[in-house]
C-alpha cells in the first residue's frame, strides 16, 4: 500500500458509500476486450499489443476505437462499424464463459454489506455490458446504482461518470470512496471530489497514480483498511 497524501479542498465528513470501477477492478475483463478487438482487427493483419492496451485502458469506446484505428493507420475504416462489431463479439465472449473476478472482490463486498453501505458501479463501458457482467457475478440485486459511459457527455478522465454514480446513490461525492485501476479513472474520481484509491492491474502497474489518495496492490488492501478509509 502506498499513501500519496493528495490534498483535497473538500468538506470533511464520514464516507458512507463505495463506488467501483468495473473492468480491471471488479473483474479481469481487459483480456476479453482485447480478444474481441483482435477478432475485429484480424482481417487487417494487426493485433493489440501490450503497449497499446495500456494506453487505452479506462477510455470510453468512442475514444479508444479511433485511437486504435489511428495506431494501425486504419483511419479510413468506419469507426461506428468497428465499434459495433467489437461490442457484438465482446458480448458473445462474455456469454460463452465466466468472468474472472479480481482478488478480494467478494471479501470486500462482504465487509461493505456488514457495514450497511450502499455501493455503485461507475464504468466507461456501455450499460448493456455493465449489466451483463453484474448478472454473471450475481450482483444485480446487490448493487445500489450503476453509471455507464454511454450515459454521460464526457468519459473518464472527466468526472461525469463518478458524479452520476453519486447522484444515483443520493450521496454527496465527498462522502464516497472511489476505486479504479486506470489513470483516466482515478483522475475522474479525484476531479469528482471523492476519496480515490488506485488499484493497478497487470496493464497499469507503470501508471503514475500520484494524484490518488491511496494505492493498493489489490482489493484486499481496501478490505484491510476499510474502517479507516470511512473515517473523515
Amino acid at each position: 500500500m502506498r499513501e500519496t497524501h493528495h490534498i483535497k479542498e473538500i468538506i470533511l465528513s464520514k464516507r458512507t458509500a463505495i463506488i467501483f470501477d468495473m473492468d480491471g477492478l471488479m473483474v479481469d475483463s481487459e483480456p476479453l476486450s482485447r480478444q474481441a478487438w483482435d477478432e475485429v482487427l484480424r482481417p487487417y493483419g494487426v493485433t493489440i499489443d501490450d503497449d497499446l492496451q495500456s494506453r487505452i485502458i479506462g477510455w470510453r469506446v468512442d475514444v479508444s476505437a479511433p485511437a486504435i484505428l489511428s495506431w494501425f493507420g486504419l483511419e479510413h475504416v468506419d469507426v461506428a462499424e468497428m465499434i459495433a462489431r467489437q461490442e457484438a463479439i465482446h458480448q458473445e465472449i462474455l456469454r460463452a464463459g465466466s468472468m474472472p473476478e479480481m482478488p478480494g472482490l467478494r471479501e470486500l463486498l462482504v465487509r461493505i454489506a456488514e457495514r450497511g453501505l450502499p455501493w455503485a458501479v461507475a464504468t466507461s463501458s456501455p450499460r448493456q455490458h455493465a449489466w451483463e457482467v453484474l448478472a454473471q457475478l450475481g450482483l444485480q440485486a446487490e448493487v445500489s446504482a450503476v453509471a455507464c459511459g454511454d450515459e454521460v457527455a464526457h468519459g473518464k478522465p472527466a468526472p461525469d461518470i463518478y458524479l452520476l454514480a453519486a447522484e444515483r446513490l443520493g450521496i454527496r461525492p465527498e462522502q464516497c470512496i472511489a476505486m479504479d485501476d486506470s489513470g483516466p479513472g482515478t483522475e475522474a474520481a479525484v476531479a469528482a471530489g471523492m476519496l480515490t484509491i488506485a488499484i493497478p492491474n497487470g496493464h497499469t502497474t507503470a501508471t503514475d497514480f500520484s494524484h490518488a489518495d491511496y494505492v493498493y496492490d489489490s482489493l484486499y488492501g481496501v478490505v484491510e483498511n476499510l474502517d479507516g478509509l470511512l473515517r473523515p
